[in-house]
């Protein structure tokens, strides 16, 4: 047997996988779904991002095997767990602790009462996600949601889905509160109390931001504070770098030197320089940098944003818990696997339909080497789906097309970002497949005047 894993049974008979190194779940034959009931990891002295990747391997939204079961952590990780603790459904010391047992048949009970996504089948997109994690906070009677203030998170987000944030790239906020909205409209959720008001960046609705002083002049940061000294003798007023002198205060106007504050001289405010144009100012201008979509407002510019906690309805927590709510909140679906025709067709439907503020960006790259057969390329497909899963992806022979959602005015910033995604996992896929190549990687944007047949017959282009 693996010695990073085994299988024992509790007093209640529930099968504990016992998991004690990073363990991908999924990919091991000798682990079938129906061998164990919950999922305990042991402490094995993993950092908080070893045992961040640890619980990935045993998703309870993605992984096939793991599929909304328990997970349990050993008491010892407790302080290590940090945003993880939504996604964890308690912490033992060993597997028959009376809680731990008790718990288990309690969301084992309710799982009784939901009928599960077969997600061997469900593509991946945004809302089915989003539909995952109201199924595993309805397991765990977590009936109540917000937008509320988590730190460290933008727009705050359930904790629920804060938790996952840190393993989920960009473009991902704005459908998470268009599936709120849909929930509300839909009669699936109601406002419980009004909670704070925020202010966002108007661009992107995100609150990851960052205010910074600025010279009224040029707009630099680059700014130099000092104090100003008011001499009592002769009226002088002005920056006290001008006093200084051979280690002491002497008066740049009257040459005398200033010894007790006070009684020679106060300092009645401060004033600032800046070190770009030379402007000097008593007051500073106040700019507001987007860490997200890397564009900068002035505060007057943001938007006030007012954050709700919500519950789930009774017909809300009926069609959630079974899969009448797939239908009802689907109907904008982006991303997922599809043939090339229907991706192609979708870039036009998406073109046509949506505000000119938005617009597609595509890594298009060719797999080459010894094994490019479709189940390869198919392989390499779904590999990029575990990680992209808020992409459209598809492919056409041995060229695989990724899609994202992107503001038209594609800042810099915003598309060093999405390179850097794809570059990342790119390096993946070629240590997981020796056998492949990746290349002729392109990324492809469509121009602000651009016409849709244009950018499709460019996507549309390979060798």
């Amino acid at each position: 047997m693996n010695n990073q894993y085994s299988i024992k049974t509790n007093s209640k008979g529930r099968n504990i996988l016992i998991v004690k190194g990073i363990l991908p779940i999924d990919e091991i034959c000798d682990i079938k779904a129906e061998d164990f009931d919950v999922i305990y990891v042991e402490d094995t002295n993993q950092s908080h991002f070893e045992l961040s990747y640890q619980l990935q391997q045993m998703s309870p939204f993605h992984s096939l095997k793991c599929h909304l079961k328990p997970r349990f952590l050993s008491s010892s990780l407790e302080n290590r767990t940090l945003n993880l603790k939504p996604l964890i459904d308690g912490f033992s010391t060993t597997i028959d602790d009376k809680n731990m047992c008790k718990k288990i048949e309690e969301i084992y009970n309710r799982l009784e009462m939901i009928e599960a996504f077969d997600i061997a089948e469900v593509k991946n997109n945004n809302y089915m996600y989003f539909l995952k994690l109201c199924k595993f906070a309805i397991s765990r009677k977590m009936f109540t949601f917000t937008d509320s203030i988590e730190e460290a998170y933008a727009m705050g987000h359930t904790a629920l889905y804060a938790a996952k944030k840190n393993n989920i790239p960009i473009k991902m906020n704005d459908d998470f509160f268009r599936f709120n909205h849909v929930l509300l409209e839909l009669g699936y959720a109601k406002k419980k109390s009004f909670v704070e008001r925020l202010h966002v960046c108007p661009h992107c609705m995100n609150s990851h931001l960052f205010y910074m002083e600025s010279c009224p002049k040029c707009d630099s940061s680059n700014l130099k504070e000092e104090a100003v000294l008011h001499h009592f003798r002769c009226a002088n007023i002005s920056p006290e770098s001008s006093y200084t002198y051979d280690g002491e205060l002497r008066c740049p106007k009257c040459h005398h030197f200033l010894r007790h504050i006070g009684v020679d001289y106060d300092k009645p405010s401060n004033v600032y320089t800046c070190q770009e144009c030379n402007h000097t100012f008593l007051h500073t201008d106040m700019k507001v940098y987007c860490s997200s979509c890397k564009k900068t407002h002035r505060p007057s510019e943001l938007l006030a944003y007012d954050v709700y906690s919500y519950e789930y309805t009774p017909e809300g927590l009926l069609a959630l818990s079974n899969n009448d709510a797939v239908i009802s909140v689907s109907k904008d679906i982006w991303a997922g696997y599809s043939n090339f025709e229907s991706f192609l067709s979708q870039i036009r439907l998406f073109s046509y339909s949506h505000e000119k503020s938005e617009s597609i960006f595509i890594n298009k790259f060719k797999i080459e080497g010894n094994d490019t057969t479709p189940q390869k390329i198919m392989q390499i497909v779904d590999d990029f789906q575990k990680r992209f899963y808020y992409n459209n992806i598809s492919f056409k022979r041995n060229y695989i097309f990724m899609a994202t959602k992107c503001p038209s005015e594609l800042s810099e910033g915003l598309k060093r970002q999405i390179e850097e995604e794809h570059e990342e996992m790119l390096k993946i896929i070629e240590l997981k497949h020796p056998e492949i190549i990746i290349t002729e990687q392109d990324y492809l944007h469509q121009q602000a005047e651009e016409k849709i047949q244009t950018f499709i017959e460019r996507i549309n282009k390979t060798n």
